[in-house]
């Protein structure tokens, strides 16, 4: 893993501070989160689905499928938005 730069510099010439570094890194762990909670999310609602209508587990499957797509997409999403931040 690459070491952040304690003394990076933002575009208008200001030093970046040690803080400001880590908390980039949040970023990535957020992305994480994001795409972990949105899967269990898709297989809670796909069991509570197959619970109600008494399907064995084609909506928790379905559901989890549904989780996974929209998981990497919301992680995609913010990791580029977290490349366009650092772009400037």
């Amino acid at each position: 893993m690459a070491k952040p730069k304690p003394n990076a510099r933002l575009p208008d010439g200001r030093a970046e501070g040690y803080w400001a570094v880590r908390l980039r890194g949040l970023m990535n762990v957020g992305a994480g989160n994001v795409f972990a909670s949105t899967v269990i999310a898709g297989l809670l609602l796909g069991y509570g689905v197959d619970y109600w209508l008494g399907t064995a587990p084609l909506a928790m499957l379905g559901g989890g499928l549904l989780g996974f797509i929209g998981g990497m997409r919301n992680a995609h999403r913010l990791m580029q938005a977290r490349q366009h931040d650092t772009d400037d």
